[in-house]
């Protein structure tokens, strides 16, 4: 029997072994119209470190962004605004379009090395402060194969209908353009069944968000319990040392004493 794809609340917070260290890296996507930016917003709220991949790129483009002096210097100065950070609308027309895939390619060489930087060190600040966990809110997580640096992903899902009326209610949609983006996005049911665990933006608005409290919930207490059990470890494995070493200075007192004995 095939596996069918989770709609409501599901999943289990396992660690899939990508990192180290006692913070839990949680991925967080969903596709166009699913909720993913109310979810952030929420995890946000609940005081949960989070990296925003778009926001990541925006401050990149800003002026004396790190990603602005590279950028021109491939596409010229007709990328650059009158504020001296890119213009992703002039930009956009240079890469957008299948007749643009190589220059695409090309901002991509530039502009994902300098994302990735910033999310490594995101994660490291995360684990320094011993946070029990930290998201990575990125909209093409599994499009560009990005789970491979999460402990965890969750996918912020509705109804096809919801996603679609949501989406359509934007003044700058149109029905055509909203099938291309879907084209270029891994179908919702594939998401779903790749998460660990999936938030249904499609319930009343309380549902959805005790789905969100309840996983940050339940990754803090797998946290706090991996902690203890390494505590109680390290305490065993040190009542082992010492009472071997108490042993070994036994033997060697009695050694002593014999041999003290055999030499008068």
């Amino acid at each position: 029997m095939s596996k069918s794809p989770k709609r409501a609340m599901a999943g289990k917070v396992r660690r899939r072994g990508r990192n180290l260290g006692d913070t839990l890296v949680v991925g967080l996507t969903g596709s166009i119209g699913m909720g993913k930016s109310t979810v952030s917003r929420w995890l946000q709220e609940m005081s949960v470190p989070l990296d925003d991949a778009d926001a990541t790129v925006h401050r990149l483009y800003a002026p004396a962004g790190d990603a602005v002096r590279p950028v021109t210097k491939a596409f010229g100065e007709k990328v650059v605004g009158k504020d001296g950070g890119i213009d992703r609308g002039a930009l956009s027309k240079l890469v957008v379009g299948e007749e643009n895939k190589e220059r695409l390619q090309q901002l991509e060489a530039i502009v994902h090395p300098l994302v990735e930087a910033s999310r490594d060190l995101f994660i490291a600040d995360a684990q320094k402060r011993n946070e029990p966990l930290c998201v990575l809110d990125i909209p093409l997580l599994f499009e560009k194969q990005l789970e491979k640096h999460c402990d965890l992903v969750v996918v912020v899902s509705a109804p096809a209908e919801q996603q679609r009326a949501r989406v359509l209610a934007r003044n700058d949609m149109t029905p055509e353009k909203f099938m291309a983006i879907l084209a270029k996005q891994v179908p919702d049911a594939e998401k779903r069944l790749m998460a660990d665990w999936v938030v249904d933006t499609g319930l009343a608005f309380e549902e959805s968000k005790a789905q969100v409290v309840a996983f940050v919930k339940e990754c803090r207490e797998k946290v706090a319990g991996e902690k203890k059990r390494e505590r109680t470890l390290y305490l065993l494995f040190m009542g082992a040392a010492l009472l071997a070493g108490a042993a070994a200075a036994m033997v060697a007192q009695r050694a002593l004493r014999r041999g003290g004995r055999s030499s008068l």
